[in-house]
């Protein structure tokens, strides 16, 4: 049996809110994104950034509610048919951690049999 390459920290869970990066003075909106970690954040569309990338995240929470978001900074990835995968910066800010913690919490990342198997790399 080959070893398994699993490199993951945190547990994904499905999520279906918009998100937008911002980066070298572009906005990119996706109607939703595929999956949220503590860790980083899956998006599926047609516009990509390069690995390497560094770019903004905000996850627009509250539809019809303004100023309600989890904003982070993080890099991409990865790039391939799954999505562009970007890995939050290990240094987020205080209230970005806690916005994306609350979010997670609420979304059921504490044993909610309906997350995603730790699988890929983030």
């Amino acid at each position: 049996m080959t070893p398994s390459l699993e490199h993951r920290q945190h547990r994904r869970v499905p999520i279906a809110y918009q998100v937008k990066l911002v980066a070298d003075d572009r906005i990119i909106a996706y109607p939703q994104a595929i999956n949220l970690s503590l860790g980083g954040i899956l998006v599926k569309g047609r516009d990509h950034l390069p690995v390497g990338c560094q770019c903004g995240v905000a996850i627009l929470v509250g539809q019809g509610e303004p100023g309600r978001r989890v904003v982070a900074r993080g890099t991409v990835v990865r790039n391939d048919e799954q999505g562009m995968a970007i890995a939050f910066s290990k240094a987020l800010d205080a209230n970005s951690e806690a916005a994306l913690r609350q979010l997670l919490e609420a979304l059921g990342v504490d044993g909610d049999p309906f997350l995603l198997p730790d699988t890929g790399s983030e």
